[in-house]
């Protein structure tokens, strides 16, 4: 099996209704879809997705630099395919776009392999369980607490179990009165995640999360700027509640950095992002080493059969709204039913792309992307 061709497409979909968390507004999700085709007639889907900013360059990436390395090689092999792209674009950045493209051409190598030998994705990986929970995620923030809470009852109507929130709300006691409010619904025997989105600063993490330790969160995700690995870890022993982060992580060596600090309680790779699934898997292999546990961050459509397949990886976020189904890009969404989801035996990984529908959104190369400022500040 050879790849003799490699095709890369970027596109800009518009969400149905902006994202606002504590710092980002998002008003398009942008997508970069890979197709490799081999000698013996196979194909194989890979992408990677952006909050809204990047996706052209990593399409020029792909196209204009890495795509044409690839011609010759056998897509099975991997870990020599990863190593091979990793270090040819090293130079340019160990993460980042770099990662974000090697993710999309890493996805549709492991789609190839797991088609070729017949298994779908999450038993080549390693099938340590072919039924996983999924969590309910949503864009909230925003909401008052009364929409608030009919959006979770919502989820909890639909069988789900465990939920995120997010926080991050100006007032002191904002995010306190609508968390509880929330506990309160869901009772304790449900799982409560809490999501700041690199709001805060170290000092008024630690005063914030103190308010919220009463509703018992399994986790506080991204209370800090994910650059400050020692304020996490400081966090972590001044408040007493376990700390998740990952998205904005890049690849295992980041991870690593977290890991021995001791800045972390749950770690949250996102499979577009770190370089796809051959890097993922290293960093689920960090955790285990270290007895924490892997939050597979977003991504359902792949997450399911990371989520499935490694030991020490748990359940799987379903973001309301923001999953590729969501947008019109792929036939059919996951089959979630009572929080849970159950892994197919078809070859692969079994997302299938609508490109028709894409069409409209596509990307034209070298063009100016009208759009507004990502993140948002206090003046």
């Amino acid at each position: 099996m050879k790849i003799t061709e490699v095709r890369c497409s970027g596109y800009r979909l518009p969400l149905k209704q902006p994202f606002t968390s504590s710092r980002v507004t998002m008003t398009h999700r942008e997508l970069v879809l890979v197709e490799v085709n081999t000698s013996d007639g196979q194909s194989g889907t890979g992408w990677c997705t952006t909050a809204g900013v990047g996706a052209a360059s990593a399409e020029a990436l792909i196209t204009g630099y890495l795509a044409p390395m690839l011609t010759g090689m056998d897509p099975r092999n991997t870990e020599q395919v990863w190593q091979r792209l990793w270090m040819e674009c090293h130079a340019a950045g160990p993460g980042g776009i770099t990662t974000l493209a090697l993710s999309a051409i890493d996805i549709a190598m492991w789609d190839l392999k797991a088609k070729a030998a017949g298994e779908p994705l999450y038993r080549l990986l390693g099938g340590a369980r072919s039924t996983v929970e999924v969590y309910a995620s949503a864009i909230n923030l925003h909401l008052s607490k009364d929409d608030l809470l009919a959006q979770t009852r919502g989820q909890l109507e639909e069988g789900y179990r465990a939920f995120k929130l997010k926080v991050g709300r100006p007032g002191l006691d904002e995010d306190r009165e609508r968390v509880m409010a929330v506990r309160k619904l869901i009772g304790p025997d449900c799982q409560l995640m809490l999501d700041a989105n690199q709001k805060w600063s170290p000092g008024e993490a630690i005063q914030r999360s103190r308010l919220l330790l009463e509703a018992a969160p399994l986790f506080l995700e991204e209370p800090l700027l994910s650059d400050t690995i020692d304020g996490h870890a400081a966090l972590r022993t001044a408040i007493g509640m376990p700390i998740a982060a990952g998205e904005q992580l890049c690849n295992r060596f980041e991870f690593w950095n977290y890991i021995r600090a001791g800045a972390l309680d749950f770690l949250q790779p996102d499979v577009w992002k770190v370089g796809g699934i051959t890097e993922f898997v290293k960093i689920a292999a960090l955790g285990a080493a270290a007895g924490i546990p892997v939050s597979p961050h977003g991504a359902a459509e792949l997450s399911v059969h990371l989520a499935a397949a490694l030991p020490n990886a748990m359940h799987v976020e379903n973001i309301f709204g923001l999953n590729l189904f969501d947008f019109g890009a792929t036939s059919a969404p996951l089959q979630i039913s009572g929080g849970k989801h159950q892994l197919s035996d078809a070859p692969g990984h079994g997302v299938r792309f609508e490109k028709d529908a894409l069409q409209a959104h596509k990307l034209i190369p070298g063009s100016t992307v009208d759009r507004k400022p990502l993140y948002h500040f206090s003046s």
